[in-house]
């Protein structure tokens, strides 16, 4: 299967939606210690799912407010209304909405709307990562003489471990780190090529999935702390950019 269908709803809807909450009176409350949601990642969530279910009626649904205690059956979309809304309720540009497709034990679809940046990335399996309608592979971007460390970084886990020893090799090495504050549009920029290596133990499902379909379709190469190949449930998730990058997680974080 393509996906084109469940593609082009996701590209007719997404944008419309996210309009919407412009003409809305946003309210911002805390799930727990600095774990915001606001109004509009409840909206944004609910219609998603209404313009979903008119198509697609059968389909079931895993998101980060309302059902995310939903277990993966076969076709579930997965769906982060407002992923950084910390970022988002701060008046800061760098957010995602983000949507997965899960069908066969697999992503097969990832589709992801950053507004403030004008971005719309896209993957389905075996076609390609997709920015604004254009392939894009991680190794375009040539390399340069300086690295780039990327952190994904959640308070909601204890061990610190990685994230200590990327910092202690930016350091060490003089390579630049960085930390978005969405993991979905970390996700997105490391599969752009814009960083060398990544890292997060962001384990929630909503979070990765859209992330993970666009590294994997451009070329990137995903491992978990053990230096094998990434799956989904496994704690630490490192993305190298190329076989250079690979090779130093291998080598100075593992």
């Amino acid at each position: 299967m393509n996906y084109k269908l469940e593609l082009n709803l996701l590209k007719e809807i997404t944008k419309k939606i996210y309009a919407e909450t412009l003409n809305l009176n946003m309210e911002t409350n805390f799930k727990s210690t600095q774990d915001l949601v606001t109004s509009n990642d409840l909206y944004i969530e609910r219609r998603l799912i209404e313009e979903i279910k008119k198509v697609f009626p059968n389909d079931h649904f895993h998101t980060e407010e309302g059902h995310n205690k939903a277990a993966l059956q076969n076709r579930t979309w997965v769906i982060d209304p407002i992923d950084g809304t910390s970022n988002y309720a701060a008046n800061l540009e760098l957010f995602v909405i983000q949507i997965a497709l899960y069908e066969d034990n697999e992503t097969v679809l990832a589709y992801m709307y950053a507004p403030k940046l004008n971005s719309t990335y896209y993957a389905i399996k075996g076609y390609g990562a997709y920015l604004n309608e254009e392939r894009y592979f991680a190794n375009h971007n040539k390399d340069l003489t300086f690295m780039v460390l990327l952190v994904g970084l959640t308070q909601k886990r204890k061990n610190k471990e990685y994230y200590h020893r990327l910092i202690d090799l930016s350091i060490k090495q003089m390579y630049k780190i960085r930390m978005l504050g969405t993991i979905g549009l970390e996700l997105a920029k490391m599969s752009e090529g814009a960083f060398d290596i990544c890292y997060t133990n962001i384990t929630n499902l909503w979070d990765l999935l859209p992330g993970i379909l666009l590294a994997k379709e451009s070329g990137c190469i995903l491992i978990n702390e053990r230096g094998l190949p990434y799956k989904i449930g496994d704690e630490n998730l490192f993305i190298a950019r190329n076989e250079k990058s690979l090779a130093i997680i291998k080598k100075e974080i593992l």
